[in-house]
């Protein structure tokens, strides 16, 4: 066999780190340009759910401009009727910020006293060191604020949108023309974007439900801020794995600073019914096939878009992975990094006839 040279020997290596130093400068550079960023991935997140609708006023010989207008009108009614109270209720909770925060720390002093007429004695001291370890709160107050902030955005966002929508009728002109020219699998290419379309689809009318069940909920308990809440459980359906617990978390402990321990227990239990029918039986049903992705990816990519972008970064976190995805695996020197990325576990048929 013939040995192979230094320079053969050291390639593999040399491009690994090549590629490594490559990823983190884009990753840097990417989390520098958020305040950018993010505006604009939200703007192509809804360009991406409006297009069907857009496409199908066009359809019925609608001009381009007054179906973009009803597309537009239609998409801002609720954005106007609900973000009015949401905004409201945004502001005094950051007002009210840590009145809250000892308002919910005396609520568990209580809920701890009363625990030990029962003989359960709680070590408080590290209830409020762990409390304060995992920044729950940090993460909310993070989320309301990054919601008050994008939408100040509004106005740019669908300024973004609105020229998206007008330039989709060509969009996939343009892609078979990319695919055609640098002989790209226009295929798999195609199989991309409709499964990030179906994605984004799905999502919305699973999270949509959610928040409108969520906001009965809590309306009926007369839980404080339900607007927040309820809107905070819809945008929080997107993000994988913690999504549904960081919605349930402010929810339950207004339920137990406004009403006490009982409330808490059945906001906290209807929490629970509406994750279970929407998160592990609607949602599955409808999407049927997986997204190609492992659980432990999603979870990961979660963590590190959420790093990058924020919480918008969080709820884009599937797609933007799936896109990376189909990326590395469009060139052979990274396919392995795709396969990572996958949910392939084995070769059914190859491992029994090994076996």
């Amino acid at each position: 066999m013939q040995k192979p040279t230094e320079k053969e020997a050291i390639w593999p290596v040399t491009q690994l780190f090549v590629l490594s130093a490559s990823i983190l400068i884009t990753v840097f550079l990417l989390k520098a340009a958020s305040d950018f960023i993010v505006p604009f991935l939200i703007a192509v997140a809804i360009a991406v759910i409006l297009a069907p609708l857009f496409t199908w006023l066009e359809s019925k010989r609608i001009p381009k401009g007054v179906s973009l207008l009803a597309v537009i009108v239609i998409s801002l009614i609720p954005v106007v009727l609900v973000g009015g109270y949401v905004a409201e209720e945004a502001a005094a909770f950051s007002a009210n910020y840590q009145n809250i925060k000892a308002s919910f720390t005396q609520s568990l002093q209580h809920f701890f006293a009363g625990l030990s007429h029962y003989g359960i004695t709680v070590d408080e001291a590290k209830v409020d060191m762990m409390l304060q370890k995992s920044n729950l709160s940090g993460v909310l107050k993070k989320l309301v604020t990054q919601a008050n902030e994008q939408f100040s955005n509004l106005f740019l966002i669908f300024f973004m949108v609105a020229f998206m929508l007008m330039e989709s009728t060509f969009f996939y002109n343009k892609i078979e023309k990319i695919t055609q020219t640098y002989r790209i699998d226009g295929a798999v290419l195609q199989e991309l974007l409709e499964k990030v379309k179906s994605y984004f689809s799905i999502k919305v009318k699973t999270s949509l439900l959610t928040g409108v069940w969520v906001f009965a909920i809590l309306w009926f308990y007369d839980i404080p801020y339900y607007y927040l809440w309820a809107v905070l459980a819809f945008a929080l359906n997107f993000i994988p794995v913690i999504g549904s617990i960081l919605a349930a978390i402010p929810a339950v402990a207004f339920a137990l600073i406004s009403h006490g321990i009982g409330t808490a227990l059945w906001v906290g239990l209807w929490y629970i019914v509406v994750n279970m029918v929407v998160g592990n039986i609607l949602e599955p049903k409808i999407m049927g096939r997986g997204l190609g992705l492992s659980a432990l990816v999603i979870f990961l990519s979660m963590t590190f878009w959420g790093w990058v972008f924020g919480p918008a970064g969080m709820i884009l976190s599937v797609p933007l992975t799936m896109m990376m995805q189909y990326l590395f695996d469009h060139y052979e020197q990274t396919r392995w990094i795709a396969l990572l990325l996958s949910d392939y576990k084995t070769n059914t048929t190859q491992g029994g006839a090994d076996a």
